[in-house]
């Protein structure tokens, strides 16, 4: 059984230069969770894996992937135990990495995966393990009591993200500029597998190149560079 991490405030804080969310949840022995992330990362999301935030549920699938993307094992390590390549969502590496080496069959992630449905379909399959196996982040507990059930209950019970909600700061252009960005990235972490020498002055390494934090599992060591050099962290 998962345990649960009751969400009960979210506020803005700042670290060093990058503006970001903090989201305080309770755990079931009455400890305090905080996931902080930068604000930034909801549209990052919205790019990488072709989320709708216009919508409500929209929105609301990139919070709850974001606060669960913490609890995922990296698959690339851990792909015996893989949720997504358990059912099929696989591909050829584009890095050698793990053991891997590239081209051999892997986990799908951002990096490697077809294309951003593929992508999105296997992230959002270890999102709901994770959500079944490990820890579920969920909304406030109503309060229990005899004038407080079934959906006043719901609608008494404060909204700590609603903040968020508010203020997210996604927009359509952002989205499409980093969308772009993503795929420039991706087509270069292809290269290899194509045998296809890069062209005169392209760089040779992601994120540092494009400044991209495109989250993946896959690559800790990369994305911890790339918070250290620039003051952002991509998850």
């Amino acid at each position: 059984m998962p345990e649960q991490y009751e969400i009960i405030e979210a506020t803005r804080t700042r670290i060093g230069p990058t503006d970001c969310w903090q989201v305080r949840q309770r755990r079931t022995d009455g400890e305090h969770h905080v996931t902080v992330f930068p604000a930034a990362t909801l549209e990052w999301r919205a790019a990488e894996y072709d989320l709708d935030h216009t919508t409500e549920a929209g929105l609301n699938q990139i919070l709850d992937i974001v606060l669960h993307e913490p609890f995922l094992p990296d698959p690339i390590e851990h792909r015996a135990q893989d949720p997504a390549a358990a059912k099929g969502l696989t591909a050829p590496s584009t890095q050698a990495i793990h053991g891997l080496r590239i081209g051999d069959e892997a986990p799908i992630t951002l990096h490697n995966a077809p294309d951003r449905a593929a992508a999105r379909a296997a992230h959002l399959e270890r999102i709901e393990h994770a959500k079944r196996t490990r820890v579920h982040v969920i909304a406030p507990i109503p309060p229990r009591g005899k004038h407080n059930t079934g959906q006043a209950a719901a609608r008494s019970a404060p909204d700590p993200l609603a903040v968020i909600r508010a203020d997210h700061g996604i927009t359509c252009e952002g989205v499409a500029a980093k969308r772009a960005m993503v795929e420039q990235a991706r087509q270069q972490l292809a290269t290899p597998l194509a045998d296809t020498p890069p062209a005169p002055g392209t760089p040779s390494s992601f994120p540092e190149t494009f400044g991209t934090p495109m989250w993946d599992a896959a690559v800790p060591r990369r994305n911890e560079a790339h918070r250290d050099s620039s003051g952002e962290n991509p998850a």
